[in-house]
């Protein structure tokens, strides 16, 4: 299987970035202009274009000054943060829908696959801007539907009192027009590039263009004489960054709306751009690697589960030598599938979760951050057990898939990084360091173990509770 991109289709190759030739030096981020005379003259050369030795020098722009330089930093940390939200958020919905599941399981593996692969805690955060993006869109409509759902209690309440009145046909005919206006100001949002500003743009409106309007004024060079040797002391270049006002064109939606209705076709561009973005997630590579590693993983764990559920039906004797038997299964198990999960997202291959001898090499190189993830990754994972006690209504259910994601991300992050720790290390650590890191996980798995088996006695799915196993499997699985 191909690896994943940030939400990428990994079937489609990244094709290598020639360099760019905007024609305003401001879009120009090259350290020096003979760097960028020396690209060009490459690229003229490999793409056998006409290209004169003679390079007119264009300057790099000048560095921002530190408020906006401050004021982009802050932009950008807000905007991760709620690509952060907006990805727990819709990956807990996503996996209290059965069949979607293996989405959410899939991402979170390909989580312990980005640093496996020895990649950075970054690219591990898959999809953030897009998933802000999206949770913009999501948060955008649910905000602009709000006076729709408010007129039509009031419509509700006086058609129950008097259908035929003049109070209730006005309130019809009040929702009717406010649903219609909606709808055209949510498809305006969405064609002028699906931002959360957009869904607001009549009532910041006011705000922006007394903003922009100002910053045009600016650009006066008396004004910017004035600012230079005035707030300039403090701030070197914040009269440029003032006085920098982007074409309104570019940042207000009616015009934006009128821009494209003169230069392109709305509906071919509206479609190919949704199609695109859907496919740029990438879902259909998360549900195949969810399902793979939900194979791979229920096979391991079909023993000892069978043995306890025995255990808890069986009136004999028996009993007990079933719980027994299902315990000592899953220490050795519970302490090792972790790692073989992590060992199959490297490259998705099923036959990735036999291979326990490259799993024991790999714990041989870092036991010591071994043992920290497989403790990390079942602790986490007992919250998640209170949450059982009392069924959940179904309208609620992905509220407990929320913690789910919630405690689940951190942990495979920790077991990426385990992995990682191990691919990279020298060479084997010594046996007085291997074998106890090995002995200390058995009582972590077997602890584990203990509060899996005593959870038959609390959870509403009883026996059938231990087939859910959410640190292995999913949060809630459809079947039961």
């Amino acid at each position: 299987m191909t690896n994943s991109g940030d939400f990428e289709n990994p079937n489609v190759r990244r094709q290598p970035e020639g360099p760019s030739f905007p024609a305003q030096s401001a879009q120009i981020d090259h350290q020096s202009s003979n760097n960028y005379a020396t690209e060009f003259r490459n690229h003229c050369r490999e793409t056998r274009l006409p290209c004169n030795d003679t390079w007119h020098e264009v300057q790099s722009p000048l560095r921002k000054s530190w408020p906006f330089r401050l004021f982009n930093s802050i932009s950008t940390f807000g905007s991760r943060v709620f690509g952060i939200v907006s990805i727990v958020i819709l990956l807990a919905i996503t996996a209290s829908i059965p069949i979607l599941q293996f989405i959410s399981f899939g991402y979170l593996i390909e989580v312990s696959g980005r640093l496996a692969r020895q990649r950075t805690f970054r690219d591990a955060m898959i999809g953030l801007s897009k998933a802000s993006q999206l949770g913009g869109v999501i948060v955008g409509c649910w905000l602009t539907c709000l006076p729709v759902r408010f007129l039509s209690n009031i419509w509700e309440e006086a058609y129950l009192i008097d259908p035929n009145s003049s109070q209730t046909l006005i309130a019809k005919y009040s929702l009717l027009l406010l649903i219609t206006l909606s709808i055209l100001h949510i498809l305006i949002a969405l064609i002028c590039g699906a931002r959360l500003r957009y869904f607001f743009w009549p009532l910041i409106a006011p705000v922006s263009l007394s903003i922009w309007t100002a910053r045009r004024f600016t650009g006066i060079k008396a004004f910017q004489f004035v600012l230079k040797y005035t707030l300039g002391l403090l701030a070197p270049n914040i009269e440029k960054d003032i006085s920098y006002a982007k074409p309104i064109s570019d940042w207000f939606p009616p015009l934006i709306l009128l821009s494209r209705l003169r230069t392109e076709n709305i509906y071919l561009t509206t479609r190919d751009q949704t199609w695109n973005f859907l496919v740029s997630l990438n879902l259909k590579y998360y549900m195949v690697l969810g399902l793979k590693g939900f194979v791979g993983s229920f096979a391991w764990l079909l023993m000892p589960t069978l043995l306890l559920v025995a255990a808890s039906y069986e009136e004999s004797g028996l009993s007990i030598l079933f719980g027994i038997l299902g315990v000592l299964f899953a220490i050795p198990i519970f302490g090792a599938l972790l790692f073989l999960q992590t060992h199959f997202s490297v490259d998705g291959k099923l036959t990735r979760f036999i291979e326990v001898k490259q799993v024991w090499s790999n714990f041989g190189h870092a036991p010591i951050a071994h043992l920290f993830a497989l403790t990390v990754s079942l602790v986490l994972a007992l919250p998640l057990f209170l949450l059982k006690i009392e069924t959940i209504p179904t309208e609620l259910l992905w509220t407990l898939s929320l913690v789910f994601i919630i405690f689940s991300w951190p942990a495979r992050l920790a077991l990426g990084w385990a992995y990682r720790r191990g691919k990279t290390a020298s060479g084997l650590r010594r046996w007085w360091i291997r074998y106890p890191m090995l002995l200390a996980s058995a009582p972590v798995a077997f602890a584990f173990a203990i509060i899996l088996t005593l959870t038959r006695y609390v959870s509403w799915n009883g026996a059938l509770s231990l087939f859910e196993n959410h640190v292995f499997l999913l949060p809630a699985p459809f079947w039961l």
